[in-house]
């Protein structure tokens, strides 16, 4: 920063540099109308301590600013960081590499996936970085490398049999949450496909999955992949429990005139889970188990595969193979009745 006089307007102003961290650029800043240089000199002495005694939130706040971020992709970022990163409120410029080091290890012992550790060192990683960027600041997140996504790592899932759901479901008292996690289980859908479902989604006992929904204030969003588009068949038992939500004169089938809440579900899941005594397992884990089930009973895979939304019959394979337990035996057993007949 510099300080100059503006002889036309007869006051000071100072002037300062920062870099665009995405296009490298170097911006130049003016700050104008101070009455004397000793005003002027004052702001630039605060305006250099202040950057320096930032804390990391409001650094990745002025980073999450600059990229745009928005919406349920915000709202996800901050809330890890709020969760997991113990230094938020620390300022960024004193917090030390150390530091970092001891807590990408806890992270690794701890129960988050692999890729939601990765996800969140990118988002620490990206605040150090901007702040250098832009203030001049140490960029000690290049220490945080990304964890190796092994095999094991992505077929890391817990699944329920049908006597665990049905042990799961009894302690589920509300009718809404009842048929929506019942809804989940038995159609292999995604729980974001199930928030966005309108009463004009069915027809008869088919109903038609086109789109997604997380936060009802950001509205539908897409879903996963083109694949994921599908019409699929339910159950007449489902179907009659889903009925009454249908015909009710509210748009959405799980909620009424507004779909489900993350944080409802949530809670509802994990109050029924613990009341249950089950094995914990994730939401989206639902929908593992209906593969699993259907797999493990002799369904074929392309049709499990269009069931659930894959791009091919391969992915199905790739991410349910482990659990297809039973394969082999009763391959023998198919083989043994042919030989007798």
């Amino acid at each position: 920063m510099t300080v100059y006089k503006d002889k036309e307007r007869g006051t000071w102003y100072v002037t300062y540099r920062s870099t665009d961290p995405i296009t490298g650029k170097t911006i130049q800043h003016r700050k104008r109308g101070f009455e004397t240089k000793r005003e002027a000199m004052r702001w630039e002495l605060m305006e250099a301590e202040a950057v320096t005694k930032a804390t990391f939130w409001q650094v990745f706040q002025e980073y999450l600013d600059h990229t745009d971020a928005k919406g349920s992709t915000r709202s996800k970022k901050e809330g890890w960081v709020k969760k997991h990163f113990p230094y938020k409120d620390t300022p960024i410029e004193d917090i030390a590499k150390s530091q970092l080091v001891k807590w990408r290890s806890d992270l690794r012992k701890g129960d988050l996936a692999v890729r939601t550790i990765n996800n969140g060192l990118q988002y620490v990683r990206s605040t150090f970085a901007f702040n250098t960027t832009v203030y001049g600041g140490s960029d000690i997140g290049a220490v945080l490398k990304s964890f190796k996504v092994t095999k094991a790592d992505k077929l890391c899932f817990e699944v329920w049999t049908i006597e665990e759901f049905n042990q799961f479901i009894s302690k589920v008292d509300n009718p809404v949450y009842h048929a929506y996690f019942t809804f989940l289980f038995w159609s292999g859908c995604r729980r974001g496909e199930g928030v966005a479902l309108t009463k004009d989604c069915f027809t008869g006992n088919r109903v038609h999955i086109y789109r997604s929904m997380k936060h009802y204030k950001h509205g539908f969003r897409p879903l996963k992949t083109d694949s994921s588009e599908r019409t699929i068949t339910l159950d007449q038992n489902l179907m009659d429990e889903l009925q009454p939500f249908i015909d009710a004169a509210d748009p959405f089938v799980f909620g009424g005139v507004h779909p489900l809440y993350i944080h409802g579900i949530d809670k509802a899941f994990k109050k029924a889970l613990e009341e249950s005594e089950v094995k914990k397992i994730r939401i989206h884990d639902l929908r593992h188990s209906h593969a699993s089930i259907l797999l493990n009973n002799g369904v074929n895979i392309l049709a499990v595969s269009k069931r659930l939304g894959h791009a091919t019959p391969r992915t199905t394979l790739d991410v349910y193979a482990h659990l297809m337990k039973d394969t082999e035996d009763g391959m023998m057993d198919i083989i043994a009745d042919l030989k007798k007949k």
